[in-house]
């Protein structure tokens, strides 16, 4: 029991604590709108995910139809197409249009791979919402602990996606410059921060009755000793009274 009122003093403790959310919400009110709103965004990102994984497929089909035409039209009747591009004659790569080529199924090949692993991850997310929301309703914090790890996750991925979008000009371009890339990232960051404190808040809070049950447990348990030494020295006593005004056949 001692060692149960410790682990709970050091995670409130280690832990920020948010008293509401927005000023408005209560904590459990603010997680059941993060729960809502990151089911809204994981399910659009997900439907957009898969629209562009049929659209790389076309892109590839169409990519590889090129290839054999133009390969058909050089007279390269027999070319294989993986990784590299290999052509009978001297396995060489001659003109920029094959070049292009190259490159093009190179960054084909990239393409296919950052979507099938962001749909998985998004995936993996979306069912962490789904039980954060779960969690929320019924006020169970094992539901609500999976999405507290995959938003932490989320928060390094995001920070290595807007280090290696800040190299890209076309990407910043869409934002106006680079002032206000950086400004909305840290702005959406500092967002993303603050919505996993509160949850976090909400999941101390529900461990919190469990830190109270503990200690009820304890002052329970305290007051059973306390009710049985005074009873037993209720019974000494009586016991002493009866035999200081007993006759001399008590004590034979």
């Amino acid at each position: 029991m001692v060692e149960r009122t410790k682990q709970c003093k050091i995670s409130h403790e280690m832990m920020i604590r948010l008293n509401n959310f927005l000023y408005v919400f209560n904590l459990r009110q603010g997680t059941i709108l993060i729960a809502v709103h990151q089911i809204a965004m994981s399910s659009f990102v997900l439907i957009i995910l898969l629209v562009g994984i049929s659209h790389v497929g076309e892109m590839l089909s169409m990519l590889h139809a090129d290839m054999e035409d133009d390969a058909e039209s050089r007279g390269f009747f027999e070319v294989s197409y993986g990784q590299q591009l290999v052509f009978h004659e001297g396995d060489v790569i001659s003109t920029n249009n094959q070049r292009r080529f190259a490159k093009a199924q190179h960054l084909a090949s990239v393409t296919v791979i950052f979507l099938y692993t962001s749909t998985i991850l998004t995936s993996i997310y979306l069912m962490c919402c789904i039980s954060l929301l779960h969690g929320a309703v019924k006020y169970k914090r094992e539901y609500v602990l999976p999405w507290i790890m995959a938003a932490c996750v989320g928060v390094v991925l995001l920070l290595v996606a807007i280090v290696v979008g800040d190299g890209y000009p076309c990407i910043v371009s869409l934002f106006g410059g680079h002032k206000l890339y950086h400004l909305f990232c840290a702005l959406f960051v500092l967002t993303f921060i603050y919505a996993i404190c509160a949850v976090s808040s909400f999941a101390l809070e529900t461990g919190g009755g469990r830190c109270r049950r503990t200690r009820s447990d304890e002052r329970g348990e305290r007051l059973l000793l306390l009710d049985h030494a005074a009873h037993s020295s209720l019974l000494s006593a009586a016991q002493l009274t009866k035999l200081s005004h007993g006759t001399r056949t008590h004590f034979v």
